[in-house]
């Protein structure tokens, strides 16, 4: 993971945070959940927050110039725009030996046929192949008033179990590095 933050206080306590998915629209399914983790995330640290799918429809702001987008924001009382936008998703497939880590104990013999008849079978021995999913994200956190950045992140997941999965880990993902770099506050927890 790699960050970055502008420097100087920034306070979001006051008005609205939208989240926004920009995903393809073959992950569409995944761009609700996403959006709705983060959203809930930041409403439990007492945030007025919301998803962008919630507030606008599936279309979001597809289609609009900068200035509909900032005069749309604008009429809702959106203070910042948070993003979740899912740069790459790269599938691998490779090969896993069947007996992989079974041998162990066989090689602290002495006897070289042993050996040879372990690292034999292990060579020819059918095994199986998995798949791995690797997805590439990147958020950033953006003022509406002065449409500045005020905070950007790069993430990696890797197989996640499923999208309700995916969704909600990296919503505490991102949660804890804005909270462990003081992008946010816990207002709750002020608040007691």
């Amino acid at each position: 993971m790699s960050f970055w933050k502008a420097s100087g206080a920034t306070n979001l306590e006051t008005g609205r945070i939208v989240v926004v998915g920009i995903l393809k629209e073959q992950d569409k399914s995944l761009h609700k959940q996403m959006e709705n983790h983060l959203a809930d995330d930041l409403c439990n640290l007492g945030y007025d927050a919301i998803s962008s799918i919630e507030l606008y429809g599936v279309k979001t702001l597809e289609g609009l110039d900068e200035k509909q987008i900032i005069s749309k924001l604008s009429n809702n009382d959106i203070t910042a725009v948070l993003t979740i936008v899912l740069l790459s998703k790269q599938k691998e497939k490779y090969h896993v030996p069947k007996s992989m880590f079974d041998l162990e104990d066989r090689y602290n013999s002495n006897d070289f046929s042993i050996y040879y008849t372990a690292i034999y079978n292990r060579i020819y021995e059918e095994g199986y192949y998995v798949n791995d999913t690797n997805y590439f994200w990147e958020s950033n956190l953006f003022s509406v008033s002065d449409q500045k950045l005020l905070y950007s992140v790069q993430t990696q997941s890797f197989n996640p179990f499923n999208k309700a999965s995916l969704a909600h880990e990296y919503g505490k993902l991102i949660i804890y590095d804005m909270l462990e770099n003081n992008i946010i506050k816990d207002i709750h927890k002020r608040r007691e």
